[in-house]
């Protein structure tokens, strides 16, 4: 059970987009999941600069009521996350994982968009929405990994982070924060492209992220 809760709490964070953004100031890799590059093919001659990304995934017909699009979810994160931008080659939107159709979706902080030289503040958030009936607080509750907070029991949720070390005040980190309603699954997870607290995100706290995840959920009521 907890090799399983690891894999699924360790979220693929897909910070290739900001990666490649940074590589013109420190040497990272800048190539998208999957080893394809993350630039357009030079025959386009379109200047991307010019192109602001869009969450042009939305809900398909038979998961509409399920999962929202990537842009609902953001507004649902609020203020604490206003500032973030859509990675230009996020693959943000529905796909298939270990248990069916899931949403996934990436933002990146602006320095990051902008080529800035504050590579401090290279960094982004990830979120998954996805559904598994098996994922109960019972299952889980004797790793002694579940969140304390009243805001859960009052919503009919759970939630959980990796190792129990849930600390409100500190922000969320690569390891992520969960919070479930009824087998829906909400994943947070932030970090920076050096691997450092990224202080554009000191705002994304473990406590955010459970008034977050709990809003995400009412999105698929």
């Amino acid at each position: 059970m907890s090799s399983r809760l690891l894999r699924r709490l360790s979220l693929p964070l897909g910070f290739a987009a900001i990666a490649t953004l940074a590589a013109g100031c420190v040497p990272l890799p800048s190539f998208a999941p999957g080893g394809a590059p993350a630039h357009v093919q030079e025959e386009d001659d379109t200047d991307q600069s010019l192109v602001v990304p869009s969450d042009g995934a939305q809900p398909s017909p038979d998961t509409a009521a399920r999962y929202p699009s990537c842009d609902e979810v953001k507004t649902a994160l609020g203020p604490e996350a206003a500032e973030l931008v859509i990675a230009p080659d996020a693959e943000n939107g529905e796909t298939t994982g270990s248990n069916g159709l899931e949403l996934r979706c990436t933002w990146m902080t602006p320095q990051a968009m902008s080529h800035s030289f504050d590579v401090q503040n290279y960094g982004g958030i990830s979120l998954v929405i996805e559904h598994d009936p098996s994922y109960t607080e019972d299952a889980y509750a004797p790793l002694g990994w579940n969140i304390a907070d009243p805001r859960l029991s009052a919503d009919d949720a759970w939630g959980i982070t990796v190792g129990g070390n849930y600390q409100p005040a500190e922000p969320v980190g690569a390891a992520s924060v969960q919070v479930v309603r009824n087998g829906t699954v909400v994943t947070i997870a932030s970090g920076g492209v050096l691997l450092n607290k990224v202080p554009e995100l000191a705002n994304l706290t473990q406590s955010w992220a459970v008034g977050a995840g709990l809003a995400v959920l009412d999105l698929t009521r």
